[in-house]
């Protein structure tokens, strides 16, 4: 019986590879996000197509709004294809006032955070990623577990199955802990099966070596502006799986999900009669 008065059973949900998997996973993710963060912040602005410069329209451009002036916040405005926002005093740092005009970072990086070490680390990440996503797609296959745990039931695929998972989320009630629900798994099917191999592949076409092998990813995403564009996009659908998996998380118990990803044991609740 836990705190609050409810009957609670353990169950091995978490093997140790899982759990490897997952906490190196979660390192490597917040390391690429921080890092493409700040390679991002050196030219705050996305194309389409092959090429990409202060002369080209951009698809999202943070730009200045008008004429800095010493003691204020620098105009600046956030164009999303033809809308513009007003970001002054948001976000925007001025750094060159040379006589091509004002260029600007999304924030004030220190001079030791060097774009060539961020983008070599970004890289680096991005590798560790790989391996370990495809160890871990192995280890699905062979352990049988995308099949046990990961592929939605028939029973979950039943209309009166998917309204009440659709309601328990959106009134934050706890669902049924001893499996996996069909959002929890199509998220993570999502995630694993299309949103990291269209992060890797849309890397990829941003590295002169690869392209030099494979120029049909040029092609393939329209060109490396495009593929640059759509790997910021993928990445803030990443940003916002991390803080809804965050959030569901804190709503199904945390303490809870933090055990079973250290020890591999989940408690089950049970409410007593």
């Amino acid at each position: 019986m836990d705190l609050s008065g409810n009957l609670t059973d353990e169950t091995y949900r978490h093997p140790l590879p899982v759990r490897l998997w997952h906490w190196l996973t979660a390192a490597t993710v917040l390391g690429l996000l921080f890092t493409g963060i700040c390679i991002l912040n050196v030219h705050p602005r996305l194309y389409w197509g092959e090429v990409g410069n202060e002369g080209t329209a951009a698809v999202v451009g943070l730009d200045p709004a008008g004429p800095a002036v010493a003691g204020h916040a620098a105009p600046a405005v956030l164009n999303i294809g033809h809308a513009k926002f007003d970001v002054t005093g948001i976000t925007g740092v001025p750094f060159d006032y040379g006589n091509d005009g004002t260029y600007f970072m999304i924030f004030n990086a220190p001079e030791s955070w060097h774009f060539g070490g961020l983008r070599a680390w970004h890289f680096a990440l991005a590798w560790v990623l790989v391996t370990a996503a495809a160890a871990y797609a192995v280890y699905l296959l062979l352990s049988r577990r995308l099949g046990r745990m990961w592929l939605p039931t028939s029973a979950q695929l039943a209309p009166a199955a998917i309204r009440r998972d659709f309601w328990q989320h959106l009134t934050l009630r706890r669902a049924d802990d001893r499996q996996y629900n069909l959002l929890q798994k199509l998220a993570y099917l999502a995630v694993l099966g299309l949103l990291l191999p269209l992060m890797v592949l849309t890397g990829l076409t941003m590295s002169n070596a690869v392209t030099l092998r494979f120029p049909e990813l040029f092609t393939l995403f329209g060109g490396r502006e495009s593929a640059r564009t759509l790997h910021a996009l993928f990445a803030a659908l990443m940003i916002l799986f991390i803080l809804v998996h965050v959030f569901q998380s804190f709503v199904a118990g945390i303490v809870n999900q933090l055990g079973a990803m250290l020890t591999g044991y989940y408690r089950l609740h049970k409410e007593t009669p």
